[in-house]
């Protein structure tokens, strides 16, 4: 009962700050401050704390403003999903590999992976919306695994704090060698194949787990974006009249952003030590 007490509140916590990661990806690069009380963008209602209430207050109001009636973005209510369910998979990692998980230093990695993946899901957040990973952000996530790769290590399976240790080799040179094969295809294709985001992306996650593991990461994002493509195909193929009537020749002809896939893979490479190589 303890341990689902803690995983419930690890996802609270992570609606709320969902909530606010919201507010930081649309404001990201806007000029305008994180500070003052959010707001209506096509009414300019001010919003009350009651319509503040992360997942609840988007349902209730049924995806709409109370003021102006205007539609409020579902992608509002997947952010606060998204770092409720990141955070929940984070606290709940020691359970799934079995680890005695009330330590603390578990409860230092568990803060840690909580900042990471904040900046993550920012990046996932702004991604999605403007097809754009921002360069300070993956700096962010980069000098986190950089700083965090002489602390943080798996521990019996679980990425765990471990003290002040210096990496091997292949540890400290993941944050060159995974983005290392992307730069140089963007190089050849001088940017058509690929954009340079992506790369400096993969240079926090080979920093936070190393060559091999990193690379695995990497992997697993793509298996994720053939899914996600093969899914996308499938609606595609079997709705095509319906897009049609829309006057919408085809969805396979939209742009998809990466980052989350690789994001996605990150969590997964976390929460289950999982390595290819």
């Amino acid at each position: 009962m303890l341990d689902i007490f803690i995983i419930v509140n690890a996802v609270i916590l992570g609606l709320l700050v969902g909530s606010f990661l919201n507010v930081v990806a649309l404001r990201f690069n806007t000029g305008k401050s994180l500070g003052g009380r959010s707001g209506c963008y096509s009414c300019g209602h001010q919003l009350s704390w009651y319509e503040l209430v992360p997942l609840f207050s988007w349902l209730i109001q049924k995806g709409r403003c109370r003021s102006c009636g205007s539609h409020i973005s579902s992608l509002y209510i997947t952010g606060e999903l998204t770092v409720g369910i990141f955070f929940g998979l984070i606290a709940a990692r020691g359970i799934i590999a079995g680890f005695d998980w009330f330590s603390v230093s578990y409860g230092i990695s568990t803060l840690f992976l909580f900042v990471i993946f904040s900046i993550l899901a920012v990046i996932l957040m702004y991604d999605v919306r403007h097809k754009i990973i921002p360069d300070s952000l993956s700096l962010a996530f980069g000098l986190m695994s950089f700083l965090g790769m002489f602390f943080f290590g798996f521990d019996a399976g679980v990425f765990n704090y471990i003290g002040f240790h210096i990496p091997d080799m292949w540890h400290m040179l993941g944050g060159v060698l995974v983005p290392l094969p992307f730069v140089v295809l963007w190089l050849v294709s001088k940017g058509r194949w690929l954009g340079l985001g992506d790369p400096k992306l993969m240079v926090g996650m080979g920093f936070l787990f190393g060559t091999t593991q990193g690379f695995t990461s990497v992997f697993v994002s793509f298996w994720i974006g053939a899914l996600f493509a093969l899914s996308i195909f499938l609606v595609n193929f079997f709705l095509k009249k319906q897009l049609l009537r829309t006057g919408k020749k085809s969805i396979m002809k939209e742009e998809l952003p990466f980052a989350p896939f690789l994001i996605i893979a990150t969590l997964i490479t976390v929460v289950f030590n999982i390595n290819l190589f």
